[in-house]
């Protein structure tokens, strides 16, 4: 409301300016007509949409019997176009200079029936992309510090679990294809959602698929979105190194579960704090999942696996209990953890063999399609996490389909060109998993 009384009060003095201007035109005195004219011309904001405003403006003046002098409109429509093209000589530099800080720059499509279509401008780079200027501290290291409580549950957990395979042939066959369609639900809620929606920010999905994927991710049971996403963008800036928050330099056993048993170590808490996250904090889905976060996880991943099997076809509740409900949250974690531990060990990398992320079949199995590891640390940015769309990636399928119905788009992709140069220039030389 301000800037609307300030931009009527510039106009009030440019009408009485002209005014002024045009009694003087009159009496043949017009000594400080550039000077007005210049004072009338910079009352425009000078935002890039009004600079045809203002030319308009010269134009019209310059072309009236009665207007000011066309020399002097036409000096100032002379300065007008050189600041305009210094500003936009200016903006080209400075997106040039981005282009060189970043790594690789996405190629990001407009979704059509077939997944992708005509180009559109990239979005701001978000902090995914390696920093090769952090140094872990000199010293001995901090020691770990047990959460005791954590272990204990983690412990409870996967002996439910274990109770829950011995229930398995008890269960109906409708209450196993429960388990099944449950286990895909809240593995995309982490990968579809979690991880390359809010992490990665590799598409743009719609209001409707928002709150499908923070249901599921609520489903999963793995933190809430705000924290996972922050987490994992501190876990590719930071990669196998002590800010790390699943650091795989430590072990298969710190980097699958024993991350979640200890005390964060000082550098992720700091590096944590230190990320651009305004995307997340303005995401009213991901913030209301935040808010809610302890009733939304008792309600999808317990109360709902367990009750539709007892309501629907009669299951009992203790099958139901344990086996859609724990045996398959259960299940989903530890899918998620192999991508930290198994994919960051074991496997080939014929994208980028200076770095311990590897191409792990098995992961993208049971991940549902995140096992394309050293690809997906190569172009954090690609949507598709690898260069064979669907193939084993239920996820990308998912992605795609919500493409072709519009409630996602502009899905990111790393063109053949640059993944060959890469691997030419980087890669093992091993053969890819396509």
């Amino acid at each position: 409301m301000a800037s609307f009384q300030i931009h009527a009060w510039k106009w009030k003095c440019c009408v009485r300016s002209v005014r002024y201007v045009s009694r003087q035109q009159s009496s043949g005195s017009c000594a400080h007509e550039e000077q007005l004219c210049r004072l009338f011309f910079f009352c425009i904001p000078p935002q890039p949409e009004n600079i045809s405003t203002r030319l308009a403006f010269l134009f019209c003046f310059s072309s009236s019997p009665t207007s000011l002098p066309f020399a002097a409109a036409h000096s100032i429509a002379q300065t007008a176009a050189a600041t305009t093209m210094t500003e936009a000589e200016a903006s080209e530099t400075t997106k040039k200079k981005k282009q060189q800080q970043q790594q690789q720059q996405p190629q990001q499509h407009k979704c059509d029936g077939n997944g992708s279509n005509g180009s559109v401008a990239p979005e701001a780079p978000i902090e995914d992309v390696f920093d090769h200027t952090y140094r872990e501290r000199e010293g001995p290291k901090p020691a770990s510090v047990i959460v005791w409580k954590n272990v204990l549950l983690m412990s409870v957990l996967h002996a439910g679990a274990a109770y829950g395979v011995f229930l398995v042939p008890s269960a109906s066959p409708l209450t196993l294809l429960w388990s099944v369609l449950c286990f895909l639900i809240s593995a995309l809620g982490v990968t579809a959602g979690a991880h390359r929606l809010w992490s990665h920010r590799s598409y743009k999905a719609s209001l409707p698929l928002r709150i499908f994927l923070g249901a599921a991710n609520s489903m999963a049971f793995q933190n809430d979105i705000f924290e996972w996403a922050r987490d994992h963008r501190v876990h590719h800036k930071y990669s196998e190194t002590d800010a790390d928050p699943h650091n795989a330099v430590r072990g298969f056993f710190f980097a699958h579960i024993g991350w979640l048993m200890v005390r964060k170590h000082p550098d992720v808490i700091e590096k944590g704090r230190k990320l651009e996250l305004s995307d997340l904090l303005s995401d009213k889905v991901v913030m209301f999942q935040r808010k809610y976060y302890k009733p939304s996880v008792l309600l999808m991943c317990f109360f709902i696996p367990m009750s539709v099997p007892w309501y629907l076809w009669g299951e009992s509740l203790w099958v139901a209990y344990f086996v859609p409900a724990l045996l398959r949250y259960t299940l989903v974690l530890n899918a998620t953890w192999l991508v930290n531990s198994a994919a960051h060990m074991w496997g080939n990398r014929p994208y980028d063999k200076t770095i311990n992320p590897r191409e792990n079949k098995f992961v993208t199995f049971s991940a549902i399609g995140e096992g394309y590891h050293n690809y997906h640390h190569t172009f954090p940015y690609d949507y598709a996490t690898s260069e064979f769309g669907c193939k084993l990636n239920l996820t990308t399928c998912f992605i795609d389909s919500m493409c072709f119905l519009g409630l996602a788009r502009d899905p990111k992709r790393v063109s053949k060109e640059l993944v060959q140069a890469r691997m030419q220039r980087t890669g093992d030389g091993s053969p890819r998993s396509g």
